[in-house]
């Protein structure tokens, strides 16, 4: 069974009071990626594991709403109303420009790139950028995911979590990745070890192989939005020793000079 069919299926059964059509009308825009930005209605239907006159008529709908557009091929492509969803969830996170200086500074320091990033979900969500640009392997922006057991971000933010809740989180990640997860264990183990310890980690191309990158956990917000950075270059000229005894003690303290407004809360260590 198609993935999207049967997390739909599996989420219905659960509980028959949500909305199986809105969401596959979602699902349907989740299938899009910087990669794939133009999908034809039969390769969204192979994807869903839908009939096309199914897919057809959400299609139509999203066309309707504004979050699909046709292409001169009859082919989809998101439509740039979909950033307007964006603002209202940005709008409450006005710390992010707070932060935007002391990312640069850090950015500059490794000569590389810096993001601030959110949990969501099995996930981190990019919600600030900085640093150095296009000519790269990978360039963070704003609204770009990643997996939270493949990253230093997603390290950061996992050691934060309470016992219980990070107990409850590994298994929520476990039910959508998989052997994934147990492959990657020990290594996420580890950096959320050390972020706890240390305040820090460091990744050798465990989410981008050709990227190095450190991640410190700035904290949570009254919000409950779980916070970290991360900082990365280039693989080929990225230095061991410079990102364990250097650059990821300053991340370090960068990460706690945030925390000096008031507005993260670093939950207390871990016994």
């Amino acid at each position: 069974m198609p993935a999207g069919e049967q997390a739909t299926d599996l989420v219905t059964e659960l509980d028959t009071s949500i909305s199986s059509t809105l969401m596959r009308g979602i699902e349907i825009l989740q299938c899009f990626s910087a990669d794939e930005q133009e999908l034809s209605n039969a390769e969204i239907a192979r994807r869903m594991g839908l009939k096309r006159p199914t897919v057809s008529r959400l299609c139509k709908t999203l066309l309707h709403l504004g979050y699909l557009r046709k292409t001169q091929t009859g082919a989809f492509r998101l439509a740039p109303r979909l950033l307007s969803l964006n603002y209202p969830v940005l709008a409450t996170m006005p710390w992010r420009h707070n932060v935007s200086a002391l990312m640069r500074e850090m950015a500059e320091m490794c000569s590389g790139n810096a993001s601030i990033g959110v949990m969501s979900g099995d996930s981190f969500i990019h919600v600030q950028t900085a640093g150095l640009p296009p000519s790269w392997p990978h360039v963070p922006d704003i609204g770009q995911s990643g997996p939270l057991h493949h990253s230093a971000l997603g390290w950061s933010m996992l050691s934060m979590l309470p016992p219980t809740d990070y107990d409850a989180k590994i298994a929520e990640i476990r039910a959508i990745h998989g052997q994934d997860l147990e492959d990657s264990l020990p290594v996420m183990e580890a950096a959320v070890a050390r972020c706890r310890t240390d305040g820090f980690c460091v990744s050798y191309g465990d989410w981008r192989p050709e990227l190095v990158a450190a991640g410190a956990p700035i904290g949570r917000t009254e919000d409950g939005l779980f916070v970290a950075i991360a900082c990365a270059v280039p693989r080929y000229r990225a230095v061991a020793e410079y990102f364990e005894t250097d650059f990821g003690p300053r991340l370090a303290e960068a990460a706690a000079s945030m925390r000096l407004s008031g507005v993260f809360r670093l939950p207390p260590p871990h016994a």
